[in-house]
């Protein structure tokens, strides 16, 4: 269970101190705007780009009380301007997810967002009545992965009645979650096919959200020739909003709480979430001190990577190696590194769509 929020530590009674500490606080503490949920890494797809790995396989999914309890404790400390779920599919579990979204909107959170595969759209009917009950729920975006990698598990109408239908419940924002490669525009197969799937979508008239790849899990595997290397030299790309001041923090079904890919900055089963983000400070953690000071390069010359064989070659940018960097020391700092674990137990109910 996630450590229970104490409901007589409120936003305005947190920040009610001695001016001296306030300005220390407002020096390191995470300014979170976005919170997002991983609510399970079990997905009916999988696809060759996925950066986590996610797979039918794998287990585990977020508990309602856990989810429900991190969000007040987010919101206790800190004005969310935007609250996601996704995985993994978190509509293998539609009640788990609309449940979570429920509150969400209860919270007052502005903007409320969904990314899905689309799976639901099996037919135009039960596609209008899972979009229906998102709306209800408040659900304001949905982003609708569809690009070459979901195509083989994931067949095309599924995804445009789930749109269609999403249009017609009124939900603000519904796109498209495509994922390149380099672009629509290049030359590799991926993307050439991607281009296909969203010309024959083209009439529906959608935003598409891009997201280029990162070498990360099966990207790494499957698409390493075709991703551009980039200098391993310098700073973190995203060193002041993912690492000195946060604006977001992502959990997931395990309670680790994340501020970059696989990089958590404690488990809110054993420390309470409003704790975690009022007391986070990037100097007390040497290696994320280390990453704002230095970048990844950086943490090669530190003595817990002495025996790391570093070959420059085998790394594609300074994401892929600071993520192998942090899966070297996970047993000294296993919050620095919380991916791959073993996801086994019992397999939670799914309900059939």
């Amino acid at each position: 269970m996630i450590a229970p929020s104490n409901k007589n530590i409120t936003y305005k009674s947190y920040h009610a101190q001695s001016n001296q500490q306030q300005e220390l606080k407002d020096e390191h503490e995470l300014n979170i705007k976005r919170l997002e949920f991983v609510l399970t890494e079990k997905c009916n797809s999988r696809c060759a780009h996925c950066q986590g790995s996610h797979s039918p396989e794998k287990v585990g999914v977020m508990e309602v009380e856990d989810g429900l309890n991190c969000l007040e404790e987010t919101t206790s400390v800190t004005e969310l301007d935007s609250f996601m779920i996704f995985g993994g599919e978190s509509m293998l579990y539609p009640e788990r997810t609309i449940r979570l979204f429920q509150r969400a909107n209860e919270l007052g959170i502005p903007e409320i967002e969904l990314i899905t595969n689309g799976f639901w759209g099996r037919s135009p009917e039960k596609a209008r009545e899972l979009a229906s009950e998102l709306k209800d729920a408040g659900v304001t975006d949905i982003l609708i992965s569809v690009d070459a990698f979901h195509l083989p598990f994931i067949p095309l109408e599924r995804p445009r009645n789930a749109a269609i239908a999403s249009l017609e419940a009124g939900i603000k924002k519904v796109r498209w979650d495509v994922a390149v490669v380099e672009s629509t525009g290049a030359s590799n197969r991926y993307d050439g096919e991607t281009r296909k799937i969203l010309e024959t979508l083209a009439l529906l008239g959608l935003e598409v959200s891009f997201n280029r790849i990162l070498p990360q899990g099966r990207a790494v595997r499957n698409l390493r020739k075709l991703l551009p290397k980039q200098s391993l030299e310098g700073e973190c790309l995203e060193k002041e909003t993912a690492l000195v001041s946060p604006k977001c923090i992502s959990l997931d079904p395990e309670g680790w709480a994340s501020i970059c890919w696989n990089m958590a900055i404690g488990n809110a089963r054993k420390v309470r979430l409003s704790k975690l983000i009022t007391e986070y400070d990037w100097r007390k953690n040497p290696i994320i001190k280390t990453l704002v000071e230095k970048g990844p390069m950086g943490l090669i010359d530190l003595p817990e990577w002495k025996d790391f064989d570093f070959q420059e070659a085998k790394y594609i940018d300074k994401c892929h190696l600071c993520n192998d960097l942090r899966k070297f020391v996970r047993k000294t700092y296993p919050e620095m590194y919380i991916q791959a674990r073993s996801r086994r137990g019992k397999q939670p109910h799914q309900n059939k769509i």
